[in-house]
């Protein structure tokens, strides 16, 4: 599938859904103000609680695109009395934004040269023509991708080879579905797998380290993957073997062969490493080993003001002075390319932000907070369960972005009125917020595999609720 093929999927609640939440949404939010407000809650926080409510049903049922409904508090907060302004638009320049921007760069210009296609293909092809191992070999290369680029990207980029292959398993252009389905499946899966085990693998993490930095409890690049990376590499084998289980007592042939030839030739397609591959892969490690190892950088003489963001930026700037080997002319990156990112996702982020700040000023945060601290018999532990369990729904129909922009907020108002530290309740939410594996509408891997043809309903929900529940037990177990 195409980028614009996936861009006029049916999402979230579909076209019906999208019409009921453009006209739910405001109703609600106005119907809102007919009743006074709880005891405790000025008016101006009872008012940003409609547009909380606006914006959660319109992100949920994607009434309008969801970066655009992350404009509302531009319009909506200084109207209210929540704040001016300069109030509502200053997170949407938040440090984090720009982190954004320098990694989204810096991924456009891998997609750009096909180095992470290289590397996939490399990956795969050790993997020869056993049913499992070649699973397992497309499985490791889109986690290991996705880690850095988009899951989306990294989707689309090995789905077509994971198919070419379960079609050269069957021997005809029909392609075995025991296997290929297991692909790609297996590709989207380990996609969002991989996504939580950097900072910058998908948007959710970032969201949640933003944050942290607001609440005073920055997390360092070595210091998310050093919690993530746990969970990543236990979810795999678990998603392997569920994926893998029809595979299992299938008897061996002759064609085997033929599907690591396919492989094979799809490497073989791409020629021998170019020099513009080369430069960029110099480029892109660079960055990566800053952001791993800044905490011990920033500790040189004139490097205390070293942060990710800088580190991302310079990446990002980098590429536009390294010519490509090409020509001298020719640059790794081109501002024609630069632009193609997804800018919207930094919109949404700001979005968020600018809500989470007016309920902040409004003591509305504050008034949550202490309503969901003060239940009784509820554990810290208990609190995690529930915000976990809730995420993963939610996400299964929702984007997860939007599902996290939203809870998050009210992470943060019960770790304040519970005196419970932000990153205790906020990084089992933000992990997650990528274990969305049931539905096609759940997140674009999944949408993808579905759309190949070789992955039924009834499969996806049986593999994704396994992988729900292991992603369960296993945030609970080590990330809490």
């Amino acid at each position: 599938m195409s980028d614009a093929e996936i861009a006029t999927e049916e999402t979230g609640f579909g076209r019906v859904g999208r019409w009921v939440g453009l006209i739910l949404g405001p109703a609600l939010a106005l119907g809102l103000q007919l009743m006074p407000p709880p005891e405790g809650l000025s008016l101006e926080a009872w008012r940003l609680v409609s547009l909380a409510l606006l914006m959660v049903i319109w992100w949920v049922t994607e009434a309008i695109p969801i970066s655009a409904t992350a404009l509302l508090p531009l319009a909506i907060v200084p109207l209210i009395g929540a704040g001016s302004m300069k109030d509502a638009a200053a997170p949407y320049a938040d440090p984090i934004v720009f982190l954004f921007i320098g990694g989204f760069m810096l991924a456009a210009c891998v997609e750009r040269w096909r180095l992470h296609e290289r590397i996939a293909l490399s990956i795969a092809s050790v993997a020869g023509g056993r049913p499992t191992m070649l699973v397992a070999g497309f499985m490791l290369a889109s986690m290991l991708i996705s880690m850095w680029i988009s899951n989306t990207a990294t989707t689309l980029m090995l789905a077509p080879i994971a198919i070419g292959a379960a079609r050269a398993l069957s021997g005809s252009d029909k392609a075995d579905l025991a296997l290929g389905g297991a692909l790609t499946l297996g590709v989207a899966h380990a996609a969002s797998i991989g996504g939580i085990g950097t900072p910058v693998g998908t948007p959710t993490n970032l969201i949640a380290i933003a944050f942290f930095e607001r609440a005073g409890e920055p997390i360092a690049f070595a210091d998310w993957m050093a919690k993530a990376l746990p969970i990543m590499l236990l979810m795999m084998p678990i998603a392997w073997l569920a994926l893998c289980f029809p595979l299992f007592g299938k008897k061996a042939h002759g064609r085997f062969d033929a599907i690591g030839a396919v492989v094979k030739d799809a490497l073989k397609a791409l020629g021998p490493i170019t020099q513009p591959e080369i430069r960029v892969g110099i480029v892109f490690g660079l960055v990566a080993l800053t952001w791993m190892f800044r905490v011990q950088i920033a500790e040189l003489p004139g490097l205390s003001g070293l942060t990710d963001t800088g580190v991302a930026i310079a990446g990002a700037l980098l590429l536009f002075f390294v010519p490509s080997g090409r020509s001298r002319e020719e640059k790794l990156i081109d501002w024609k390319t630069a632009e193609k990112i997804p800018w919207g996702i930094a919109v949404l982020y700001g979005g968020g932000l600018a809500l989470a700040a007016a309920m902040e000023a409004t003591g509305l945060a504050t008034w949550i907070g202490e309503y969901i601290g003060g239940l009784d018999g509820l554990s810290t532990f208990g609190l995690i369960a529930i915000l976990v369990v809730a995420t993963i729904l939610i996400s299964e129909l929702a984007s997860n972005v939007a599902t996290l922009t939203s809870v998050l907020p009210i992470v943060a108002a019960v770790a304040t009125a519970t005196d419970t530290p932000l990153q205790q309740l906020a990084f089992p939410v933000a992990l997650a917020a990528s274990f969305a594996f049931m539905l096609p509408v759940a997140t674009a891997p999944n949408a993808i595999a579905y759309a190949s043809g070789l992955v039924s309903l009834k499969r996806m929900l049986g593999v994704g609720l396994a992988l729900n529940i292991g992603a369960i037990v296993l945030i609970l177990s080590l990330a809490t």
